[in-house]
């Protein structure tokens, strides 16, 4: 995976993280159950596996161990920080997480600024403030906002 390829995918992720986040977080997380792609389950993609044993009820240490061994075996760099936003995600979901922080979270994985223009109408069609991407949050107020998240 190189840059362009990452890029591409990680805004791709992060519109259906958000998608994820919201419904969970307004029907709960039983809703996801349809939405989950059993093909990927089987080729353990992160976030459809790690939603699956969120699903059931798995322990979070768990769930965060199995993930992080898969991801170990990645060689690609590009694919490996993919593989662990996808898990940020999961983990986030799982806690509850709300949709704004699970975006800032995800995107301090990249070196993607949040003033990005694909960033910022991202966040605009899902009905999420966008003081943090438009910059009206200053740096010291996102790292205050991301030190309560795990």
């Amino acid at each position: 995976m190189n840059r362009e390829e990452f890029i591409e995918d990680f805004y791709h992720f992060l519109e259906k993280a958000i998608k994820y986040s919201q419904k969970a977080r307004c029907e709960g997380l039983l809703a996801l159950d349809d939405m989950l792609n059993i093909e990927k389950i089987g080729n353990r993609d992160i976030f459809e596996y790690g939603l699956q044993f969120v699903l059931d009820g798995t322990d979070s240490n768990v769930i965060h161990d199995i993930l992080s061994n898969i991801i170990k075996q990645e060689k690609n760099d590009n694919l490996r920080i993919f593989k662990t936003i996808q898990l940020e995600a999961v983990m986030s979901i799982q806690e509850g997480v709300n949709p704004r922080i699970l975006v800032l979270t995800l995107n301090s994985y990249t070196d993607i600024p949040l003033s990005d223009t694909r960033f910022t109408e991202l966040l605009g069609n899902y009905g999420i403030e966008e003081e943090a991407a438009s910059g009206a949050l200053s740096q010291e107020e996102i790292n205050q906002l991301l030190s309560g998240v795990e």
